[in-house]
């Protein structure tokens, strides 16, 4: 805390000061002291700092009314905290004009005492602004002292919160990344702020030696970022200060964010050991390392995990780049909902229990979750059927299936059901086997070569073809080609192939052949694709 207020000066030292010591400027008597001048030139503005009482008897300006007129407004512009004159001695009284100007500018005209000498003022003036300095560490180390302890003895954040309270009379809380709020006024707002609304403090503030931030307009509230690694893991909040006087806070709000800091880093650590220790058995469960009921119970006991049954494995498309606190809100969801959710890189795995993927609506609104909480408006989910705890890596399985499916079957279709697959879960299993999908391609590959060395359309005419169900007329309407077109290539087909196109038979393994080489070839696994 810097220097005492004009007020105080007066209250400590009268003795120093006329019988009526404040000639003007009245409303300025909270501007504080910092040090002592002395002005008997007439340009003493250009060598006064910021603070400063400035004792005069105004000889240099006695008899030149246009300075004493100047002299308030730009003393005023310097900041000094007040004037301190002897009257009686060059001048008789404050010139009017002076009286109305320091009421003007708030800036304090003060009666000096006559017998008391400029030495004597200096010295009693700096030892009360020294005082005053040591009994305000003094007080600021011992609520430091007090937070310090808080902590040290074990006490939660929200006890530290209510101490850092009592200890100075204001309101506070702390918001965290991990959606934990405790505010001393219930009344407060327990939101993560936006980080598009906060305004950094204004240069000219005092506070400015933190980082800190108004929300919007309300400058009544101060936001001071606690992070880690660059990453703003929380939000110490403040309010409640009169007037908006924030110095004297700022030695005591700076060692509270720093033992904030330290406080939920080390939580922040313990937390991460535990989710490491979670995941790493998440992990190794989903992909198959663990099938033992048994052992799998009791792996999930040591992680704090109580498991339903049976589940519905759920899978993510391939999420972009988020942040801690944005995989923080999605496990907050999760954890209300009872699901059980793994961050593998840049893809989420969620196991639904079998009670809730019952219910109606289920994965939408996960899928609904995501989207508020990423931003983002394109996240497709994998889903399997229900597996019990020992078969859960085969739901796992089925999802990535189901998400290479369904976006060869409908790419626009964001939940992919693996039940809803019907045979083309057999196409993607035939597209993992080479000689399956050799033998299938060679079926069909006089088609491909007559495509490409006449540029023809045998292959999409034998597409639409089956599609349509080996209706003739349908497929040349979706193919937008003459009837007659469309019977000249079928028989050109069958020509190539040496099939009969009207054999049931014979259209079902054209049509495998046709899905397993076009899935193989937008996967890339097909030799030459």
């Amino acid at each position: 805390m810097n220097g005492i207020s004009v007020n105080e000066l007066i209250a400590h030292k009268p003795f120093l000061f006329g019988d009526d010591p404040i000639i003007s400027g009245a409303n300025g008597l909270n501007r504080r002291i910092t040090n002592v001048n002395v002005m008997e030139v007439p340009d003493v503005f250009n060598w006064v700092r910021h603070g400063d009482l400035l004792l005069t008897t105004a000889y240099s300006i006695k008899d030149n009314p246009n300075a004493q007129n100047e002299l308030i407004p730009k003393l005023a512009a310097t900041g000094i905290a007040a004037i301190g004159i002897k009257t009686k001695r060059y001048l008789e009284t404050v010139p009017e004009e002076m009286v109305t100007l320091s009421n003007e500018y708030g800036l304090p005209i003060l009666e000096l005492a006559y017998q008391i000498g400029y030495s004597q003022t200096i010295s009693e003036v700096l030892e009360e602004i020294l005082n005053q300095k040591t009994n305000w560490l003094m007080e600021q180390h011992h609520k430091i002292q007090l937070l310090t302890s808080t902590l040290i003895m074990g006490e939660n954040s929200k006890t530290f919160i209510e101490t850092f309270s009592k200890s100075t009379g204001l309101q506070a809380a702390l918001i965290t990344y991990e959606s934990d709020m405790y505010a001393t006024d219930p009344a407060f707002k327990k939101e993560w702020p936006d980080a598009r609304h906060l305004r950094p403090v204004a240069p000219h503030s005092s506070t400015t030696a933190l980082p800190s931030y108004w929300l919007d307009d309300d400058t009544t509230t101060i936001y001071l970022p606690i992070e880690k690694n660059n990453e703003t893991m929380a939000y110490f909040v403040c309010w409640g200060c009169k007037d908006g006087e924030w110095e004297p806070l700022q030695f005591l709000l700076q060692h509270t964010v720093n033992l904030l800091t330290l406080h939920l880093s080390k939580q922040h650590s313990l937390r991460s050991l535990e989710d490491n220790q979670k995941d790493l058995f998440l992990k190794t469960w989903i992909l198959g390392e663990i099938t033992d009921p048994q052992a799998i119970a009791l792996q999930a006991a040591s992680c704090g995990l109580q498991l339903q049954t049976s589940y519905n494995v759920c899978l993510t498309s391939p999420l972009p780049p988020f942040s801690s606190r944005e995989l923080m809100n999605v496990k907050a969801y999760c954890i209300l909902q009872g699901i059980v959710l793994l961050s593998m890189g840049n893809e989420w795995v969620f196991l639904i229990p079998k009670p809730l993927a019952n219910q109606k609506n289920a994965y939408l609104k996960l899928q609904s979750e995501l989207h508020k909480c990423l931003k983002q408006s394109s996240i497709r989910l994998g889903i399997s059927s229900t597996k019990g705890l020992s078969d859960i890596h085969e739901g796992y399985k089925e999802t990535v299936t189901a998400l290479e499916l369904w976006d060869f079957i409908q790419p626009h279709e964001t939940l992919c059901y693996y039940d809803q697959l019907g045979m083309y879960s057999i196409v993607h299993v035939l597209s993992d086997q080479e000689s399956i999908k050799k033998q299938l391609f060679q079926y069909i590959q006089p088609l491909y070569t007559f495509d490409k060395e006449n540029n023809a359309k045998l292959v999409d005419t034998l597409i639409t073809y089956l599609q349509f169900g080996g209706n003739i007329k349908e497929t040349a309407k979706a193919s937008f080609c003459h009837y007659n077109s469309i019977v000249y290539r079928l028989e050109k087909v069958q020509t190539l192939l040496g099939v009969d196109l009207k054999d049931p038979d014979i259209r079902f393994q054209l049509q495998m052949a046709v899905k397993v080489f076009a899935f193989s070839t937008k996967k890339g696994t097909m030799m030459g694709s």
